[in-house]
């Protein structure tokens, strides 16, 4: 099941996690991109950009 709750400034994330990464969005063309493992390929993601 998922959760997700918004207070202010903080996000609460309740979800089925498989792994965790911490990368920089990297342009390409006109659009950006953040790099993952093949295996991810077709699996629902969540992008959540820092200020």
């Amino acid at each position: 099941m998922r959760t997700i709750k918004l207070k202010k400034d903080k996000i609460l994330l309740e979800d089925e996690i498989q792994e965790i990464y911490e990368e920089k969005v990297k342009p390409i063309g006109n659009g950006a991109m953040i790099m993952s493992a093949k295996k991810f390929i077709g699996k629902k993601a969540y992008i959540i950009i820092r200020k």
